[in-house]
């Protein structure tokens, strides 16, 4: 009788021991002893849903042929345990395997079912947001969410659907009762302020938004990054990728301080204008096809010579039709590029990071484009008008596994589209005007201490505003002057100069960094140098106001050479140095002339006097010294008592 008992449980217990052992061989890669053991097992229980799940991710793991045979398996476990995620969630594999429309059918039931029983089930929400989710999708995906409503990640995750959805009533309220659960959270409170600036709220989301990056070394998912990572430049993700989580706040307010369009308004206006472009490629320029070959396989694309090959319908009446040529004015970190060509990301491409074709991707960043042309319903060119030239670039349907298509790409067909492309995909803009091209000159000097220092500007304009920001992104100073010199002060260190001017009814804008020298008398240093075609007195206010921004001066006018000089020794209350004002001629392409030194004007001086914390170096060069035409300028001062030696910057005029 005991020995009866013991075969009996050998006999139950042995099916699970195989399970364990087809487990172990399926995870060495041993797929045919794998299989083998599973298929007996199905044969001995064809209803077991753990058997059937197991044979069905044999079957997904063999090569190529099995998929079909591992979806019709994981669909029978999923109905025969409709509890479990396990079968849906190999099922969404198995489509995603699958690739193409129909893998993504079948992904999108398995991972949808898999939201409903178990959001948190391994990496589905990720799979899941890597199909194509057009409106009834996004409703289902709410819909399987909201069974889990209360739990963070859940409510989360729906909320961003809702968002998609444009349904932003609903979403609302879910983010702020997520933002009372946890305060400290910076992902509710990032996603409120993208619903509000979607919905044209932009006062109410400033707050919220600066808030949440406040909070962003908590953002372990880079949300934030992933915000506004489609208008960064290839600088800014490289410096994303070095910032570590403490400095990650710093980063964006500079991030969005350089793209500031006004410095006379209270909000920065382009942050919503971002994510209203955001709003709107969602809606026109997602990805229909994001399951396809195209955008996971690099060896697809190689292979299929998808960018650039062989034409297709219209295209030699396209190259007839149209010409583009690159502008001349390129940012110095684009010159020279031979061309655009899809971004190397392994076997994904860049649409995935947003879900959005190659015209939603531009339209992020520059808006609308300022023309644009259908050639068919394969292709569309758009051109955008930029300082110095016009911008085109085509795109045409190049995923699928046809000709001519699938998702639009850019597609270069005549010369200058490879590089408008590259550039377009690199660089963005705002869409308020700032049509007026000018020019400024920044002299730095010695604030009103030793640890200040003051940046005077001197633009070519009739009303200008500027304002520096550190390196935590928030403005300092600023300031505001017509026809007037403009002071920054602020403690040494680097900077970014935001300035606005405006003349004749139009708007320039300028932004870029910009370092402050100390000059706090420790050591020898010239403060930068003024220029003034006008009688006025050795003083810097009186220099500031009379010096030109362009340096071109009439040759019948007594010229003032103004800079200051800190730092300088002193014997028995007395300073002493050398100055040395080197005059260089220049030709038109801006090099000196006469390479002997020929054209080298060198006018020296000894000075001596009472010494003090600033030390006024001045020179008047009398109407007619020297000939029309451009000359470069230094300054070299040696301090006779310290032996010390400083030169300056130099600055380059022009005599008319």
């Amino acid at each position: 009788m005991l020995g009866a008992v013991l075969l009996l449980a050998v006999q139950v217990a042995r099916p699970d021991t195989l399970l364990v052992r087809a487990e172990v061989l399926l995870a060495a890669g041993d797929l045919a002893a794998a299989r083998r053991v599973a298929e007996w097992l199905d044969r001995a229980r064809p209803d077991d849903p753990r058997i059937l799940t197991l044979l069905g991710r044999i079957h997904l793991a063999w090569p190529t042929v099995g998929r079909f045979k591992a979806e019709s398996l994981l669909t029978r476990a999923a109905a025969l345990d409709t509890a479990n995620p396990e079968p849906c969630y190999y099922l969404g594999l198995v489509g995603i395997a699958l690739r193409g429309d129909d893998g993504e059918m079948i992904a999108r039931r398995g991972l949808t079912r898999v939201l409903e029983l178990e959001p948190l089930y391994r990496d589905a929400w990720a799979l899941w947001r890597g199909l194509y989710r057009g409106a009834a999708e996004l409703r289902r995906g709410a819909a399987a969410l909201s069974r889990h409503a209360g739990e963070a990640a859940p409510d989360i995750w729906r909320s961003q659907l809702l968002i998609e959805l444009e349904d932003y009533s609903q979403a609302e309220p879910i983010l702020t009762s997520l933002i009372a659960r946890d305060p400290e959270d910076p992902l509710a409170r990032a996603l409120l302020a993208q619903l509000l600036y979607e919905s044209g709220r932009d006062a109410e989301a400033e707050p919220a938004y600066s808030a949440a990056i406040a909070r962003v070394a908590a953002d372990t998912g880079s949300y934030l990054w992933r915000q506004v990572r489609s208008i960064a430049s290839p600088d800014e993700r490289a410096a994303w990728e070095r910032t570590d989580p403490v400095g990650r706040a710093s980063f964006l307010r500079r991030f969005w301080a350089y793209r500031r369009p006004d410095l006379g308004t209270r909000l920065n206006e382009r942050i919503g204008e971002h994510f209203r472009r955001v709003r709107v490629a969602r809606y026109r320029y997602s990805l229909l096809h994001p399951n396809s070959l195209y955008h996971h396989s690099r060896r697809w694309r190689e292979w299929g010579n998808i960018f650039g090959g062989p034409g297709g319908p219209g295209r030699d009446e396209v190259a007839r039709e149209v010409r583009a040529e690159p502008p001349p004015d390129v940012p110095a970190s684009l010159a020279g590029t031979a061309g655009y060509a899809p971004p190397d990301d392994g076997d994904r491409t860049w649409n995935l990071e947003d879900n959005l074709d190659d015209r939603g991707r531009i339209y992020v960043r520059y808006g609308p484009p300022d023309d644009m042309r259908a050639w068919n319903l394969d292709a569309e060119t758009w051109r955008y008008r930029v300082s110095g030239g016009e911008l085109q670039v085509t795109f045409a349907r190049r995923t699928g596994a046809y000709d001519l298509s699938g998702d639009p790409v850019v597609t270069p067909f005549v010369r200058g589209e490879a590089f408008s492309a590259f550039y377009l995909l690199a660089t963005d803009r705002t869409a308020a005007p700032a049509t007026l091209g000018f020019s400024f000159r920044p002299v730095p000097f010695r604030g009103g201490s030793p640890w200040q220092t003051e940046l005077l500007l001197l633009a070519d304009s009739v009303r200008a505003t500027a304002a520096l920001f550190d390196e935590d992104g928030r403005e300092v100073t600023r300031d505001s002057a017509t026809n007037g010199p403009l002071r920054l002060t602020a403690p040494p260190g680097r900077y970014l100069l935001a300035l606005d001017v405006e003349r004749g009814g139009q708007t320039g804008r300028y932004r870029d960094t910009v370092p402050l020298p100390p000059f706090t008398g420790e050591v020898l240093a010239l403060s930068g140098m003024l220029l003034s075609a006008r009688r006025v007195p050795a003083d810097r206010g009186e220099m500031a106001r009379a010096a030109p921004a362009r340096l071109r001066v009439p040759a019948a006018a007594p010229l003032r050479f103004y800079a200051e000089l800190y730092g300088l020794a002193a014997a028995a209350g007395v300073s002493r140095y050398a100055a040395s004002y080197v005059f260089e001629r220049l030709n038109r392409r801006g090099e000196p002339l006469g390479r002997d030194g020929s054209g080298r004007t060198v006018i020296g001086f000894r000075r001596e006097g009472p010494a003090r914390r600033v030390m006024v170096e001045s020179l008047v060069i009398d109407p007619g010294r020297f000939q029309p035409g451009r000359y470069r300028l230094r300054l070299e001062v040696r301090d006779a008592i310290a032996g010390s030696r400083v030169v300056s910057t130099t600055i380059d005029f022009e005599l008319l």
